[in-house]
């Protein structure tokens, strides 16, 4: 679960972006969101035979770690229209989603 609260710290992260010294951290973050994303899910998946009160950070990780996978979508440069409405919708999405992850990361990890 540690790397669930991992990847819930990386979301919050977009609520500094307007701050110049940790705008170029988020950039450098950005190249590894879909490594993290992808580990994250992976995690979720192999939490679910835990049970009890891995349930919760099960299904966090699957959707955080979906969250940080469509990232990848941002690299591609051929349809940029469609790229900026996913863009816009998994930003939305990613605030709530990361506090959700850190809730559910300590609740599995205490």
């Amino acid at each position: 679960m540690e790397w669930l609260l991992f990847g819930g710290l990386i979301l919050v992260m977009s609520i500094f972006s307007k701050v110049p010294h940790i705008e170029e951290a988020i950039k450098f973050l950005n190249a590894i969101k879909i490594p993290v994303g992808i580990v994250i899910f992976l995690i979720g998946l192999s939490s679910f035979d835990m049970g009890g009160r891995y349930v919760f950070g099960a299904m966090m990780a699957l959707i955080a770690g979906t969250t940080l996978f469509f990232n990848l979508f941002r690299l591609i440069p051929k349809a940029e229209i469609s790229i900026e409405k996913v863009s816009t919708i998994i930003t939305a999405f990613e605030l709530p989603i990361g506090i959700l992850a850190i809730l559910a990361a300590l609740i599995a990890m205490f």
